[in-house]
């Protein structure tokens, strides 16, 4: 009886011991397999600013369209990136206005090209109510394929800077300011203009719209 006791203790010891082991085994070939998937996260929580369908620029409002390329110029005219190596090469800003990029090379690339040699990050933010026409405008002819009048606009901006990059624990150094903008405008695409070609050699779509920054000033030189 005992020997029979025993055999059945050792039996369910062994089936015990192997059991495990077949766990640990499968357990080591589940992690052998596992795979790591990357998800790109949107610098900015905001609805309005994340990326969703295309539009059709008939259906945005002439004021939405016109603020839109005002928030895409000042971003592009102040922003600066940690280490980079040629900050004047920016496409958009000279496409949107060619006359004020030579003026911005002369001034605030000077100043963006330090910041950029230290390592520093800086992003702006202007609001639509940020936005303000100063000058008295006509009732502008969107039917012709020219430009209508320029008119000078008060942006209000708010600077977020960062002095050493990829610092959790330094927070954003604030600033607001006002730039003064001298830009011609009209809800459109340009003209004799392969918008195709164009979207497909990964352009800013920006640079499409009848949209030009004529003069970049401060208060006192209007």
């Amino acid at each position: 009886m005992n020997k029979l006791k025993n055999f059945l203790v050792g039996s369910v010891l062994l089936i015990i011991v192997f059991t495990m082991v077949l766990v640990t085994a499968l357990l080591y070939r589940a992690n052998e397999r596992m795979s790591v998937k990357t998800y790109i996260f949107q610098m900015n929580n905001l609805a309005n600013e994340r990326v969703g369908e295309i539009q059709d620029i008939n259906d945005i409002s002439v004021n939405d369209l016109r603020n839109r390329l005002i928030k895409k110029y000042v971003s592009e005219y102040f922003k600066v990136i940690p280490g980079e190596t040629d900050v004047t090469n920016r496409p958009i800003l000279q496409k949107l206005g060619p006359v004020a990029f030579k003026q911005w090379e002369k001034d605030e690339a000077k100043t963006i090209a330090d910041m950029s040699a230290k390592k520093m990050f800086r992003m702006v933010r202007v609001q639509d109510d940020g936005i303000a026409t100063i000058t008295k405008m006509k009732n502008p002819n969107y039917k012709t394929n020219d430009l209508a009048e320029s008119v000078y606009y008060a942006v209000r901006y708010y600077m977020y800077t960062w002095e050493k990059p990829n610092s959790m624990e330094i927070q954003p150094t604030y600033d607001q300011g006002t730039i003064y903008i001298q830009a011609k405008f009209k809800p459109g695409i340009k003209p004799d203009v392969n918008v195709r070609k164009y979207l497909e050699e990964g352009k800013d779509p920006a640079a499409l719209i009848m949209f030009e920054v004529l003069n970049v000033r401060n208060k006192d030189n209007i």
